[in-house]
């Protein structure tokens, strides 16, 4: 038995298994790394195994998996946790799989594509939610408590609330305050927290879902720590509705043949996290701190914090995320990050016409950021002087919702252009990714308001996501 935070038995395991140098005639096909010529594949492929005796079954765990999943749900507070090997896309789809079709489930506009394919497979019906915008960047950051109250008061039939905190930009939404609302109807709050897996080791970074009072949480494990792609876990409160349902959801949406490697990534990252965590990320704070204050001190530039904190809804922010804006320069964010990229070889998260997006690991050193810093500052330098503001488009907040996701995804579609589609049923999602918030879903009225945006986007020539043909020319929408 493991009885230590400190211990990671997947990992354990695998290395007790890799100890006796068995000859492998068990999938996958590479037999150990045999059928590998390049050494990093070697080097990784003795972890890369299948449910062989000693190293559990993540369908069905009773030994290592277990132990390991309880280690997991005590570092997270949770009653219960899960290993998602799939993302944390496939512990949204659970969630709503919790639920039964037809059941109307509120969402926040800036939830993340996920959240539609997962309603497609559960059949759930969607109430949007309306959020909270930054006015200068055109960033959706939070949902509020007040307008969650409303919806509930007008729809009494909700099941739950399935909210987003953080944001992909960082900042909190006030989930404490959602939770006691929620809870005095007796209905459920879930919470994509996919870039908040490490907000429970540190008091200074935003309190965790379950801290608040959430009944569920999804964490992207690969987003902010040192774990492989793809690695997640779901986690759930003593108050959450239907645990056998759900468990029984991920195993029908998971691999039967799930990563090993990054079932151990997930192990180690949350023994590291419990042992050193709190000192790297109070490191990272620091470092934050000290490095928002220096770009804030560059001519012409500026990086957000704690003003977030002075828009409705946004309760804290994750000191990691920069969002750096260009107000005082003649240079745009995707321009700035085009020569980050090509002069500096930094690449950020993201690069829009007004800002870019850094996302800083906790193990960056105090070399990376002044690496960044400095390349911020030589570029920046050479374009001072304020440019035409250019008026950023809103996302329209309160889409007309006329079939389900799911019945529009069955639903019979055509073709048509794009200046053609006005009051029609759009067959097909939009969205520009990063950060992939739907702009436009299928089964939603296209309104001029809305086609004025789609024209936005499609000549702004940001990268979208969703539609058949990408250069928006055309749209299909719901035929009959």
């Amino acid at each position: 038995m493991f009885n230590s935070q400190w211990e990671a038995p997947i990992y354990k395991a695998l290395c007790d298994y890799q100890s006796i140098a068995p000859l492998r005639l068990h999938m996958p096909g590479h037999a150990g790394g045999l059928g590998f010529e390049t050494g990093e594949f070697k080097l990784i492929s003795g972890f890369d195994v299948t449910e062989v005796p000693g190293l559990d079954d993540l369908h069905m765990s009773q030994e290592v998996i277990e132990e390991a999943r309880r280690l997991l749900a005590k570092a997270y507070g949770a009653q219960e946790s899960l290993f998602l090997v799939n993302g944390a896309s496939s512990g949204i789809h659970a969630l709503f799989l919790s639920f039964n079709p037809d059941d109307e489930v509120l969402v926040p506009r800036n939830a993340h594509r996920s959240f539609f394919s997962a309603m497609v497979l559960s059949a759930v019906r969607p109430i949007y939610i309306p959020v909270e915008y930054q006015p200068e960047l055109g960033v959706a950051l939070s949902v509020t408590g007040r307008q969650v109250d409303s919806l509930l008061a007008e729809n009494p039939r909700v099941k739950a609330v399935f909210i987003t905190s953080p944001s992909y930009f960082g900042t909190a939404a006030p989930i404490e305050a959602i939770a006691q609302k929620v809870h005095q109807k007796g209905i459920q709050l879930l919470v994509d927290e996919a870039h908040g897996a490490h907000f429970a080791f540190h008091a200074a970074y935003p309190t965790p879902a379950l801290h608040c009072g959430a009944d569920a949480a999804v964490n992207g494990m690969h987003k902010t720590l040192p774990v492989l792609n793809q690695g997640a876990a779901l986690h759930v409160a003593e108050g959450f509705h239907d645990f056998t349902r759900l468990r029984a959801a991920c195993s029908l949406l998971t691999t039967t043949s799930p990563s090993y490697p990054i079932l151990a990534s997930i192990d180690l990252a949350r023994a590291f996290m419990v042992e050193k965590g709190e000192s790297q990320l109070e490191t990272a704070y620091q470092l934050a701190r000290q490095y928002r204050e220096k770009i804030n001190n560059l001519p012409g530039l500026h990086c957000y914090g704690d003003e977030l904190t002075g828009f409705e809804g946004v309760t804290g922010y994750d000191p990691l995320k920069l969002v750096v804006s260009f107000p005082g320069v003649t240079v745009s964010g995707r321009e700035v990050a085009h020569q980050l990229r090509e002069q500096y070889a930094i690449q950020v998260e993201m690069a829009q016409e007004k800002f870019i997006l850094a996302m800083m690991s906790m193990f960056h050193e105090a070399a990376h950021w002044e690496r960044f810093y400095q390349a911020l500052k030589n570029v920046t330098a050479v374009y001072q002087g304020r440019r035409e503001n250019t008026p950023i488009a809103k996302v329209p907040v309160n889409p007309t919702v006329l079939m389900t996701p799911r019945d529009a995804f069955m639903a019979r579609k055509k073709q048509v252009p794009l200046k053609e589609s006005a009051g029609c049923i759009a067959g097909e999602s939009v969205a520009v990714y990063p950060p992939g918030i739907p702009a436009l879903l299928p089964g939603e009225l296209i309104t001029e308001e809305l086609l004025e945006y789609l024209y936005y986007i499609k000549n702004s020539k940001l990268q979208i996501q969703g539609p058949r043909e990408s250069s928006l020319n055309s749209i299909l929408i719901i035929d009959g």
